[in-house]
Formats: C-alpha cells, structure tokens, sequence
C-alpha cells in the first residue's frame, strides 16, 4: 500500500504526516476526525462593530484521536495506559468560536482565550464585558476572530456555548484500575460545626484505613491529626468533617487517600495544540466536513491566558506543545495574564487543573518549581538548568510572548523569579519576551471595593487599558515583527526589587489609621513532590522578592495608569486576612484600596485630596496629562485616554 492510493487524504485530514498506522514511522500525532457543529447563528444580537461589521457564533465539538505512540505526544502522563481503538486514543473537546459573519472584513487573527475554569475572560479582561455582552467591544471592532478549546479534564463536555469542557479518558492498567495518594485541601472560610470537602478522583475503598485528615491553623503551622471519628466517607468522592474547637474559620484542613481512576489531564495539552493547528490551517477535517475557518485562514494565533490558564500557558510551551507535529508553530504570540512564575498541576498523574499555590491554600502545590524564568539558566538553589523556552528554542517554535502580571503576582505568585535567579541576581529575558508589571493592581480589578474575609477593601485599580495596549504590541509583534515597548517590569539592577519588610519597601507607615503590613510574602523551597503530602526543603529557600514602593505606597517600576499615578487611593498588591479567619495571613488573590483623606488627617502620612487637587477641573488635567504621557511611550490607546480624561471630569471625590 502506497501513500499515493490516498491521496484525497492527505487533502483533507489535519495534521497527517504520512500513511503509517499508528505508531509507525511518519505516523501522524493526531487528527480531528471530525468537527461537529452543533449551532451557528449571530452573535450579539446582531449588533455591528465599526469595519468589522456582525459577528457570529459557532458552538462545536472537536472528536480527536491521537497516537500513544508518536514522539510528539509521549510527554503526555499515562497516555499510554488509556483506552485504545485502532491504536488510538479518543477524546472530545468543546470549541467556541465568535468570527466576522464577513470574512472579507477579518483581521485574520486568531485569539485563542484559553478558558478559566470551562469559562470566558478574554471579554472581562479585554472588553470589559461578559460572556453575552461585547463590553467595549475592543476585541471585535479589531475584527479578531475568538476561540475557547476545552482543555480541562476534570469539566466535562457542555455543547452549550457558554462552558468549554472535555471528556478525556480514564488511565488503566490493563483491566485494573490506577490507585495512588492523592491531597484534597479546604479553607471553610465559615464558622459552621461541620463541613464536606470534595474529592477530585474517587476514593478506592470506602474504609478509613491509610486516610489521614489534618488540620493546621496557617500554612506553616504544625498539622494536628484529627481522630477517625470526626470524618466519614458520604460517597467515593466526599466526605463529611465534624470540626473541632481551638482552630478558625481560616483553618487549613487536609486529606490524604488512596484515590482510583486518574484522567488523562496531559491531553488538554494536545487539545490546545492540534484544534488550533486544525483552526489555522483552514482544511477540512478528517470526515472531510469544511473547517469553519476555511475562508478566514487566520495567519497568526494568539494565546491569551488569564490566571489559572496563564500558568497552564506557561507550562504548555514549557513541555512542548507550541511544537506542531509538523514542524510549525502552534502560537505565533502568547500572553501569560496574573500567572506569576507558576506552572500548573496538569500533566500529571492525579493532576488537579484548579489548584494552585497561596500564601495560605494549598502552600506547596505541584507547579511551582523551577524552572521560573523563559531563559535558560542554571539555578543556584536546586542546581538544575532549564527554562520555559527550552524545548521551544530548540524547536525554534517559541512565540513572541509577552509576560504581564500585577502587583499581587508578586506577594501571592512569586513573580520575582520570573526575572531574577532566586538569589539575588537579575536573569535577562530572551529576544522574544517582554515583561510588563500593572503597577498597584490585583489578581483581577474589582468592580468595587467590597471586604469580605479580609481586613481592608479589596482593589479597584484598572488593568483593562493595559491589556488592550499590549495586545495590540503582541499582534503586529507576531506578525510583523513590529518591536513593542521595552519590559516595565521591576529588577534588582534598577533597584525597584527589594525584599519584603515594610521599611524595605518603603510602604508607608498606616498603622494610625488601622492598616497593617504583611509580615512576608509567599515562600518557596525546593519541594519533594514523590513525598505525600509534598516535602518541602527548608535549606532550600528561593530569595522572593517585591516592587518597591513611592511615598504612597503604589509600585514605582511598572505601567502605572492614571489610577495610580494621579491616585485618590493607595492600591496595593496584597492584602490580610481579618479576625477569625486566620488572621494576618495573605489574603487570597486580593489587594487592598486604602482611600486618600479629603483633608488632612492625624496619623496619616500621605497628602489628602485637598492637598493634590484643589478643584475637580486640574484633577482631570493631572489625569490627562499621566494619560498622554503613557499614550506617547505606546502604553495607553486613544481611546482609553479619552475614557479616563471623561470619568476623571464627573470624579466626586475631588472638590468643585
């Protein structure tokens, strides 16, 4: 048999390298066999943005089979001990697509936001709308094509357009089961007497033998093991815990079990890889039904991820995956949001997508270890040497990428290391990175100051303005080669990184009026994950370190908007935890908004409103002047200089 006998094949099946059987030479690593459309109609009410006219949406499913075998996919944990039909291995993704109704009027970009969760961001982030709103409508005046590819194996397959989950397969040995120990943790975070926590992966026997529960008061403090009689199995996958007395509603409480049935995780990894690959290359798939992108053909891709997905993003290309079979790019350009300098817990078996490092939740959480940097570097306190551009530059499939983190990002996700060697020495990025810190902001802006379990309101500060500025830099960067700003992203050399203490910092000093400091940021070790629960190192420890700050607080390095550079409020990127709920530990992924007084107050070190901006009118010429400035340095579009000109106008809280 010959190549030649099938020809109209190799026309319209994605990704077909030769006609091998699986596993044999030039065997392809996967395909889409086939890309059903389960609806399509417009998007938006129809509405129409500028040159880009209507949009449309199209909800579908991507059924895919992948080789076991092939040298593109054995990264890819427990793969080998899925279920195989014809030696391969199938899966279902669901697949979003919002795209001009008028091809002819596409930017011919391709936005992959990968989705948080099973859910949108792209249009929070960017738009600053919601999954039916177009916001702003930034995203679609560009007339960028979006696409959301389920990758997260533990959100199963929802057809509805509004979720993008998977149906992965379950690994075996043979006609066994896979059992190994797996780590729940929970913060109730209420003061109820009892409590349930959810198991990710069944439990393998409904007996209480080999099962631990613990529970800490922080998450550095010594585990207290509770009795068999203060917890029972209620199904495979729960449990039910009487709470004892003596500890918060902050306590940290953790389960250890042997657990059954892991799902093959890693595969989110090729779902992202070869449904964008199939979306790029506009063929049919292999039931040779038209590629809904086909007159489109989009010429550059964009991963955008957004915190959890960010750290997914950043442990894709680390392992590979940017790598077409083929030999190509998948992503022209990716944007790692708020990931820090974490990957994810992934491709891994008993892999857990959601889970992720803090301060005081799942502290020493798989994803977190070197390498931090996209160079490739020796790391002085494990001794390894690597990068998350290593595979990719030995590939010569590295995307242009654009690192883009807050303030929190630094006190929660230890972001430093993504630019300094976790001893005190600075790391130059690659050519094709740039760094770029939204001084004084949160994991994500509030909508509005509200407190909740910590201690102060949680932060307002804008981060949309930057993010739509960068994407812009990062589209004709990938396709062009257009150079964007230079990083704005603290270092040791500049002297804008510095360790934590307050007097370090130069934070000031708010205690008179009831705020406090943080006592440290997230630590880190080198950490034993063979060891269950994981094993830190503590003559291991990585230097971590935090922006410096001005006299009110905000960080000086960065792209300050005018939220922090013409400031009614001092924004943070950390903020505490109150009473009850373990007190003083950092709080979860919020900042902090500390108002500036209206007159000046005893006690308070910084200068009141009165003091900044005597009338309303040259509060709003400050605000356009620190807008237009950003705007002339490439870091603020027109249209958001106008945006903050017109709120700064009608702002009440500056005088006449």
């Amino acid at each position: 048999m010959t190549c030649l006998r099938h020809l109209p094949c190799l026309i319209v099946l994605t990704m077909l390298a030769a006609c091998a059987a699986p596993g044999g030479p030039g065997s392809p690593a996967a395909q889409v066999e086939r890309f059903e459309i389960v609806s399509r109609g417009p998007a938006f009410d129809g509405k129409v943005f500028d040159d880009a006219g209507a949009y449309e949406k199209i909800v579908a499913i991507a059924h895919l089979r992948i080789d076991p075998h092939h040298p593109a996919n054995r990264a890819i944990t427990d793969l080998d001990n899925a279920p195989t039909s014809g030696g391969w291995v199938r899966y279902d993704t669901d697949v979003i697509l919002l795209r001009p109704r008028d091809a002819a009027k596409a930017s011919r970009v391709l936005v992959l936001d990968i989705p948080n969760r099973g859910g949108k961001l792209a249009l929070d982030v960017v738009n600053e709308g919601s999954a039916r709103d177009a916001g702003n409508g930034f995203l679609m005046r560009r007339g960028h094509t979006l696409a959301w590819i389920g990758w997260q194996g533990n959100i199963g397959l929802a057809s509805n357009g509004d979720v993008a989950g998977t149906t992965f397969p379950t690994a075996r040995l043979g006609d066994q089961p896979i059992t190994g120990q797996s780590v729940e943790e929970k913060v109730f975070d209420d003061i109820k007497p009892t409590g349930a926590i959810d198991l990710a992966y069944p439990a393998a026997s409904a007996s209480q033998a080999g099962a631990l529960l613990n529970v800490r008061a922080h998450a550095t403090a010594t585990p207290v093991a509770l009795p068999a009689d203060a917890w029972r199995y209620t199904s495979p996958t729960r449990i039910e815990i009487t709470r004892p007395r003596g500890f918060d509603a902050g306590a940290i409480y953790q389960f250890q079990y042997e657990a059954r049935d892991p799902v093959v995780m890693g595969l989110g990894m090729a779902a992202l890889r070869d449904v964008t690959s199939h979306l790029k290359s506009g063929m049919a798939d292999g039931a040779g039904q038209p590629n809904p992108l086909a007159d489109i053909k989009p010429d550059v891709a964009l991963a955008l991820g957004v915190s959890q997905p960010g750290r997914f993003l950043r442990d894709l290309i680390w392992q590979g995956f940017n790598a077409d079979p083929r030999g190509g790019k998948v992503f022209d350009g990716a944007m790692p949001l708020i990931a820090g300098s974490r990957k994810s817990f992934v491709n891994r078996r008993f892999g857990r997508p959601e889970r992720y490092s803090t301060g005081h939740l799942n502290h020493w959480t798989y994803g977190d270890q070197f390498p931090f940097s996209y160079a490739v570097t020796k790391d002085p306190v494990s001794g390894a040497t690597d990068g998350i551009f290593a595979r990719c530059q030995a590939s010569d499939t590295c995307p242009k990428l654009m690192h883009v983190d807050s303030s929190l990002e630094f006190w929660q996700g230890r972001a430093s290391l993504v630019v300094t060697d976790g001893a005190g020495k600075d790391i130059a990025l690659p050519a094709g990175v740039r760094a770029y810190l939204m001084s004084s902001t949160q994991h994500m802006a509030a909508d509005r100051a509200t407190v909740g379990i910590c201690k102060w309101a949680n932060n307002t500060a804008q981060q949309g303005p930057t993010v739509r500025v960068l994407l812009d830099h990062l589209v004709a960067w990938a396709r062009s080669g257009k150079e964007p700003p230079a990083s704005r992203f603290p270092q040791i050399a500049s002297a804008m990184l510095t360790t934590p203490q307050r007097d370090a910092v130069g934070f000031p000093d708010l205690g008179k009026i009831g705020v406090g400091y943080p006592e440290g940021v997230n630590e880190l070790t080198v950490v034993d994950y063979a060891s269950l629960p994981p094993r830190p190192a503590p003559d291991k420890r990585y230097q971590v370190l935090v922006p410096m700050a001005d006299v009110d607080g905000h960080d000086i390095a960065g792209i300050r908007l005018p939220d922090v550079e013409v400031p009614l409020a001092t924004y943070a990127g950390w903020n505490l935890r109150r009473r009850g709920f373990a007190e003083d530990q950092l709080c979860g992924l919020n900042g902090l908004s500390v108002p500036l007084a209206a007159t000046p107050r005893e006690g308070d070190p910084r200068r009141a409103l009165s003091q900044r901006y005597k009338t309303r009118l040259e509060y709003a010429k400050a605000v356009a002047i620190a807008a237009r400035a950003l705007r002339d340095d490439g870091l603020l579009l027109d249209e958001d200089v106008t945006r903050f000109i017109e709120r700064a106008k009608v702002e009440q809280r500056v005088g006449p």
